[in-house]
């Protein structure tokens, strides 16, 4: 007698698998089996497991060799903690009032528990999880969440969102604030015993980095202190299984988990996996699910070639996520969103912008502070911020120019349109470097007239053109950049008004689409001051726009230098 039956997945990925135990050894039902395109046999309980895809297979090589009694699972969905949707009261307590896709999201992962929110960039992942754990915490089902930042200069911007949009408290993890109120961190051994302690704020964040530590890991799942009842993995495609903090990140544990990235897919299928474990919706082994998606051959049969059962990976991701792109909710969505990401400078460039700072606050104690040579000395703090290579030769990457490259790769592998701007030059040039397999078209004040909007026509009109990077002075009016839905700013103009005049570029009357601008703001630097001058509207715009002096904006500039 050989018994089939149909299982919850124990080390193979998939929907469902099927186990096969027989009576005994028989090596033509072994060799049936190990026929197959792909099978594991767990030694503890004796039995092959097999792929559902494979049933007809397996049936079709033991039919003749045994009796067969096949089971089948009447149900093979996940045993998750399944809790009703939000009531008119929930959504009127949140401190603004979400979409309707962010409310269907939030009750999708009431429902499912631990689960992948896959929306496009833009419709508002970050306020669903938070409103999410809010719900959770407001009917008793969790004490803290956890969120773990999957890019680590975004530990601040969660913070700053969540302070501003949600009704609940927030820590970063190993934060501490210098005599200069300036934001460091303490060591991980210092974080551990925080995680050790009490902690009073609901929210924690942490960056991807801290997880590399096994004792962070399991202070978090003993959770004497602090329970950690709903865990968020933001940017869940950066990590994997084969990563120190990858491998950790899939041994946390919490009855609600999240895992939130507009790119599942990023590359190949294989980044799939560290977010379908993570939420445990995946249970096979990195090397069975490589084996199980992928073909190998090249140098010793080890290289990726192509991949296999691409159709089984689609059920599976759609069996446990949701996933919305703008023109799915384009109709609930304001004209134009503008977002101001707070950046953390990676210790590198930290170390550069505060020597320059450093050298600034110096000269200025040997100068008359005018009108112009405040600007100058800002403006050598802003390039430190956009692009160190104006300053230095030594070869330091800006921590904004590395997250413009990573959110126009996620919005370009989407089949989205981007533009980014920059005050100066030399930023462009050094992201058309590093987005070069885009083909950017490149436009600041070295590039003639003709071939400004010779590229700007190309923008507009050839689909294949994905990418557009330009200097705020030379394409900020004149010009219309609207079959793009979605701009990086890499940092700001002085003048709201041109700041504006900026964003509008991808925004027209005509647009049939929203549009999404995302302000990259260095934290802790310059660019915090630059971000609130601009916000005086029209203060400042005499002096910026007219060259008028403007004695409130020689005054700002002149206490920003004094309090550097």
């Amino acid at each position: 007698m050989i018994e089939i039956r149909e299982s919850r997945p124990i080390k193979i990925s998939g929907l469902s698998s099927f186990l096969v135990k027989t009576s005994g050894y028989d090596e033509q039902i072994v060799n049936a089996i190990k026929s197959l395109p792909f099978a594991v046999y767990h030694k503890s309980l004796k039995e092959w497991e097999v792929p559902a895809e494979y049933l007809a297979d397996l049936l079709d090589g033991l039919t003749n060799l045994d009796s067969i009694e096949l089971t089948l699972l009447e149900n093979t969905s996940s045993d998750h903690f399944r809790q009703p949707p939000l009531t008119a009261e929930e959504i009127a307590a949140f401190k603004i009032p979400p979409f309707p896709h962010q409310v269907d999201a939030i009750n999708y992962g009431l429902e499912h528990g631990k689960w992948l929110l896959l929306d496009s960039m833009g419709l508002g992942k970050t306020l669903t999880i938070m409103y999410l754990a809010e719900v959770l915490h407001h009917r008793g089902l969790i004490d803290h969440c956890l969120i773990i930042s999957g890019i680590d200069g975004l530990r601040q911007h969660w913070k700053k969102e969540i302070q501003k949009f949600s009704n609940e408290s927030v820590l970063v993890l190993g934060e501490k604030v210098t005599r200069n109120n300036t934001i460091r961190y303490t060591t991980v051994p210092e974080r551990i015993k925080q995680l050790q302690n009490p902690i009073d704020e609901f929210f924690v964040v942490v960056n991807i980095a801290t997880m590399r530590s096994d004792e962070i890991v399991d202070v978090i799942n003993k959770a004497k202190a602090n329970k950690f009842g709903m865990i968020a993995f933001d940017e869940c495609h950066k990590s994997t299984k084969s990563s120190q903090q990858g491998a950790n990140i899939i041994k946390l544990k919490a009855d609600y988990k999240v895992g939130a990235t507009g790119t599942i897919l990023v590359r190949n299928p294989i980044s799939a996996y560290g977010p379908l474990v993570f939420t445990e919706n995946d249970h096979a082994t990195l090397t069975n699910f490589k084996a199980f998606y992928c073909q190998f051959g090249g140098f010793n049969g080890y290289q990726v070639v192509g991949f296999k059962n691409l159709e089984t990976l689609k059920e599976e991701i759609e069996s446990c996520s949701i996933r919305r792109t703008l023109d799915q909710v384009k109709e609930n969505m304001p004209q134009k969103m503008v977002t101001q990401e707070l950046v953390e400078l990676s210790d590198e460039h930290r170390k550069f912008y505060d020597a320059i700072k450093e050298g600034v606050k110096e000269e200025a104690d040997k100068i008359n502070l005018n009108a112009s040579n405040l600007l100058a000395l800002t403006t050598r703090l802003r390039q430190a911020t956009a692009c160190p290579g104006i300053l230095t030769s030594q070869s330091i990457v800006s921590s904004k120019v590395e997250r413009a490259v990573e959110i126009a790769e996620e919005l370009i592998d989407e089949g989205e349109k981007v533009v980014i701007m920059s005050t100066f030059k030399d930023p462009v040039y050094q992201l058309g470097e590093l987005l070069a397999q885009y083909s950017p078209l490149i436009c600041t004040g070295d590039v003639p007239d003709d071939l400004v909007s010779r590229n700007v026509d190309k923008f507009q009109s050839d689909p294949n053109s994905k990418l557009f990077i330009g200097t705020i002075a030379k394409c900020s009016t004149g010009i219309t950049l609207n079959a793009a839905s979605y701009m990086i700013m890499l940092d700001e103009d002085w003048s709201y008004a041109n700041n504006a005049q900026c964003q509008d570029r991808i925004w027209r009357v005509t647009n049939t689409r929203p549009a999404f601008v995302t302000v990259l703001t260095a934290k802790d630097t310059i660019d915090e001051h630059v971000h609130q001058v601009s916000q005086d509207k029209k203060d400042l715009s005499d002096y910026m726009i007219d060259n008028k002096p403007s004695d409130k904006f020689t005054d700002q500039l002149r206490e920003i230098i004094r309090g550097l």
